[in-house]
């Protein structure tokens, strides 16, 4: 079985090849914290996804959050 890869560590790694040695610490800071960025908003993207795949499929009929 193929580990997992996680995000961080693919940051990680384009941090490293695209910046090596050539950059400031302080660069690569901002790049990695930018691409954090991105992966937060693409899973807030496919969560929103989700709830609204899950509303469709139950016609709305479940109550959200527990509330009545």
């Amino acid at each position: 079985m193929r580990p997992l890869i996680y995000s961080d560590d693919v940051i990680e790694a384009m941090v490293n090849a695209m910046c090596g040695d050539k950059v400031s610490a302080y660069d690569k800071n901002v790049y990695r914290e930018a691409l954090h960025g991105l992966v937060r908003l693409g899973q807030a993207e496919q969560l929103l996804s989700m709830q609204l795949d899950f509303n469709k499929m139950t016609n709305g009929s479940v109550m959200r959050y527990g509330r009545h």
